[in-house]
C-alpha cells in the first residue's frame, strides 16, 4: 500500500510511506519512494491517512436481546457493521445472565468465535461484564442476576469459555472477589474493574492483587469525592492502571473527559459500549424497556443503557473534547486496547510482523475503507 499517510500509533507525528503486504501481515514500511518488488501488486492510498484497524474493548451489540439460538446472527451483524467504522476486532461483550443460563450462553458464544469469516470485524474474545458486579452500580444490568462470586459457578463459567474469555469485569467489594481475581490471574484474563461502589482502599487492594483496568470509567461507579475518591479516584491517580471510557459526550461530560485524558495520558482507552437493540423503539433487556433517544439508548426511567457510538466518531470526539493530537487518539483506539489483551505484535499496530488490518481515513477523519489481512473489505 503506498502514497499512505502513516497513523503510527507509536510513532511522535504522521509519516508518508508505503507499506509491503505479504500473507495477510505486514512485511516491511517503505520510505516515500523507496523502490519495491518488480512483482508487488501497488494499491495507492491517495495521501489519505492510515490507521490500525481498530479495537473495541467493550462492544455488546445484539447479545443481550437474543438467546443462546442468536448469537451466530447478532455476531454476524456485528462483524459486517463494525467494518464502515474502522473497526476490525472487537470483545463480543455479555451481561449478567441467570445462573442457569451464564455457563451455557458463554459456552456457545465461544463455540461461535473460531473460524468467523475472513472479511469481517473479528470477535476476539469475550468480555464477561457481570454477573460478579455490585447491584448497586447496575446500571442497566440486571438486578436479579446479579450476585457474589462463587468458585464452582465462576470455575465452570471460564473452564466453558474455552480460552474465549479475555477480560472480566468485577466489583472489588463483593463477596468472592479475591478469589475470582485469583482465578482470572491463573488464566491470563484481564481483570478490569467496573460497576461498584467500592472504597478506595478496597480499590486499592484490588491492584495489589492484579487488577490493571477500569471499565467505562466515571459510568456505574460510586462518585468521585475529594475524601472519597472511589474507583474512579483511584482509577485517575494509578498509573498501574489503564481506563477505558465512553466519548460519545453523554455518558462522561467533555470537561471530564479533558479530565480523564490529561490524568491518564497514554493509558486512556476509547470505547463504545454500544448496543444495538433488533429492531422497534422499544425492546425487553436486563432491567426493563429501552429507547433509543437519538443521542444513546436508555432505560424506561431515562438512565443510561448503552451508547449510539462507534470508534470513528469517539476517534474524533476525544479530538475535539480533550484537545489530543491524533496519534494520540489513534493510539487509544488501537495500540493500547491491544496492549491490555496482550496482542500488541498482532493487532493495533503498524510494526512488520502485525496483521494488516487497517483504517483508511479522509482529511476530515472519516473512514473511507477497511482493510482485513490485507484485502480491502469495505465497501467491497
Amino acid at each position: 500500500m503506498r502514497n499512505a499517510l502513516l497513523l503510527d500509533p507509536e510513532a511522535r507525528s504522521p509519516e508518508p510511506a508505503s507499506l509491503l503486504i505479504e500473507d495477510g501481515r505486514i512485511a516491511a514500511r517503505l520510505t516515500a519512494g523507496e523502490p519495491v518488488a518488480a512483482d508487488a501488486r501497488a494499491v495507492d492510498v491517495g495521501g489519505r491517512r492510515l490507521a490500525p484497524g481498530f479495537i473495541d474493548l467493550h462492544f455488546h451489540g445484539a447479545l443481550g436481546f437474543r438467546g443462546a439460538e442468536g448469537f451466530a446472527e447478532a455476531l454476524n451483524d456485528a462483524g459486517e457493521s463494525l467494518l464502515r467504522h474502522g473497526t476490525t476486532a472487537f470483545l463480543a461483550t455479555t451481561l449478567a445472565w441467570p445462573a442457569p443460563e451464564v455457563a451455557e450462553r458463554v459456552s456457545c458464544l465461544a463455540s461461535l468465535l473460531d473460524g468467523r469469516p475472513a472479511r469481517a470485524a473479528a470477535p476476539i474474545g469475550i468480555h464477561l461484564e457481570g454477573p460478579w458486579i455490585h447491584p448497586g452500580a447496575a446500571g442497566a444490568q440486571p438486578r436479579d442476576a446479579i450476585r457474589p462470586y462463587e468458585r464452582s459457578e465462576g470455575e465452570e463459567v471460564l473452564e466453558r469459555g474455552e480460552g474465549w474469555v479475555r477480560m472480566v469485569t468485577l466489583a472489588p467489594e463483593i463477596e468472592g472477589a479475591a478469589a475470582l481475581q485469583a482465578a482470572l490471574e491463573r488464566r491470563g484474563i484481564a481483570i478490569a474493574l467496573g460497576h461498584s461502589l467500592a472504597r478506595a482502599e478496597q480499590v486499592q487492594d484490588a491492584v495489589e492483587r492484579g487488577a490493571r483496568h477500569v471499565t467505562h470509567l466515571f459510568n456505574a461507579m460510586g462518585p468521585l469525592h475529594h475524601r472519597a475518591p472511589g474507583l474512579a479516584g483511584v482509577g485517575l491517580a494509578d498509573d498501574r492502571l489503564t481506563c477505558d471510557l465512553i466519548c460519545d459526550g453523554v455518558h462522561v461530560d467533555p470537561a471530564m473527559v479533558r479530565v480523564a485524558a490529561r490524568a491518564k495520558g497514554e493509558r486512556l482507552i476509547l470505547i463504545t459500549d454500544r448496543v444495538e437493540p433488533p429492531g422497534g423503539e422499544s425492546l425487553g433487556f436486563g432491567s426493563g424497556l429501552l429507547h433509543d433517544d437519538g443521542t444513546a439508548i436508555r432505560m424506561a426511567d431515562g438512565g443510561l443503557a448503552g451508547s449510539r457510538l462507534t470508534l470513528d466518531r469517539a476517534l474524533g470526539l476525544a479530538q475535539e473534547f480533550a484537545g489530543l493530537e491524533l496519534l494520540e487518539a489513534v493510539a487509544a483506539c488501537t495500540l493500547r486496547p491491544a496492549r491490555v489483551l496482550g496482542v500488541e505484535s498482532k493487532r493495533g499496530t503498524l510494526r512488520p510482523g502485525a496483521r494488516a488490518d487497517f483504517a483508511v481515513l479522509d482529511a476530515a477523519g472519516r473512514v473511507v475503507e477497511t482493510w482485513i489481512e490485507g484485502r480491502r473489505a469495505w465497501p467491497e
